[in-house]
Order: structure tokens, then sequence, then C-alpha cells
């Protein structure tokens, strides 16, 4: 149930703010998350040619800093305060080199765990063909993971690459099917997003990190700490 209250908060929370974030998700294309599409747009052929695949995470890299950024304006829509543009470029400045590093850490997991999947899964009639399970296991739970990473980043007091990957990775495996639901509800609004395509571009990324924003805040809660009044205060 709190997953699908963390849902509802995000989607009130974008409501609220519904034309400020259509004109920062079109920021975020623009400063970085670009990059995200061209790496599924180059990484689908190469799967189809048997090609270096792995390699697509990597290009998705430089979509880190946006995202932060765009973190940066979720931390304060989903408290309720004052935010503008502004917020966005001021997220892009402050963190820009401590997301490359989160982006690229995040970039590395997802080639080696997709290529241990495809390796074990690989080795029909071999015992360790089983081991694929735990790397798909060990997938989603990465890609809960990146799902708080960012808004962990800025919101903490001392970021760090480190510290908000040590955090977010904590979370996750502190609420293993609460993150494993909020991984669910992210692939279902993303796929209503492609679906509705003109949702990817001016909605999207708001939706996924929104609910990482909430399910921060709500955690922080629930752990009885009261969020001061701006961010790096989750």
């Amino acid at each position: 149930m709190r997953a699908f209250l963390v849902a509802w908060r995000s989607l009130v929370s974008i409501y609220n703010e519904l034309f400020l974030l259509i004109g920062v998700n079109l920021l975020w294309w623009l400063a970085g998350g670009f990059f995200i599409a061209a790496a599924i747009i180059l990484g689908w052929p190469l799967v189809e040619i048997g090609g270096p695949w792995w390699l697509a995470p990597f290009i998705a890299i430089p979509a880190g800093p946006a995202t932060a950024a765009l973190a940066n304006v979720a931390h304060r829509a989903a408290r309720d305060l004052h935010v503008d543009r502004t917020f966005f470029t001021d997220g892009l400045r402050q963190y820009w080199r401590k997301a490359l590093g989160v982006s690229a850490l995040l970039a590395l997991g997802d080639a080696l765990l997709i290529l241990n999947i495809l390796f074990y899964i690989s080795r029909e009639g071999s015992p360790v063909q089983v081991l694929s399970l735990f790397f798909l296991v060990l997938l989603a739970y990465w890609l809960s993971v990146q799902i708080y990473v960012f808004p962990v980043l800025v919101g903490i007091k001392q970021p760090t690459v480190l510290g908000a990957l040590k955090m977010a990775l904590m979370m996750a495996f502190a609420n293993p099917l609460f993150s494993a639901l909020i991984v669910v509800l992210a692939g279902l609004l993303s796929g209503l997003s492609v679906v509705l395509a003109v949702l990817v571009l001016v909605i999207w990324p708001t939706v996924v990190v929104m609910l990482g924003t909430h399910a921060l805040k709500l955690m922080a809660e629930m752990a009885g700490i009261k969020p001061e009044d701006g961010n790096n205060a989750s």
C-alpha cells in the first residue's frame, strides 16, 4: 500500500506544478536526457545484430547531471515549497560532477548485470544456468537503487557519489517489497508514457524522479525525520 501512496503523492505533486514541470522536462531533454534516447536507439540494433550492445548504458552517462537537476526541482515540489526553473539550473550547476560519477557507476552496474544474465542464460543444459535468475533479481534490485539515488543525492546534507549510492543501496535493501513495487509502478507509468508518446517528452522523466523523491520522503517520515524547508534536508 505504501508504494501506491507514493505513486498517488507523486501524481498530485506533478499535477500541482504541471506547467512548470512540462517546461523543466523539456530542459531535461536538452541538458542531457537525449543521451538516454540515444542509448536506446543505438542499443537495440546492436542487440539484434549481436554487437556490443552492452556499451549502450555508457552512452546514457551524460544524462546524469540533468537528472540530478530534475531531482532538485522534484525535491521542492514534493514538499509544496516554492519552485521555479532556476532550481533546475542551480541543481545542474551544483551537482553535475557528482551526478556524472553516480551515472557512470549506474551504467557500469547495468552493463555487468545484463552481461551476466545473458551469459548464464545461454548455458543450456548446465547447472550454472540457474545463476541467471540470481542476476535477474540483482538487476531488479539495482533498478530500484537507480530510482532512489538522484533524489538521495540532492537530499542529503553533504552529497558525495559513494554516499548517495550507499544510502540508495541501503534504502532498496531495507525495503525490498516496497522497492520492487516502486520499480513495477515506474515501469507501468513509463510504458504508458511510451504508448502515449507525447508523455515521454513532456512528463516521463519527472514521473520516475518524483517516485524516488516521494519514496525517500515517506521513508524519512516513517523514521520520524522531519524534513527542513529546503534542499539537502531529507
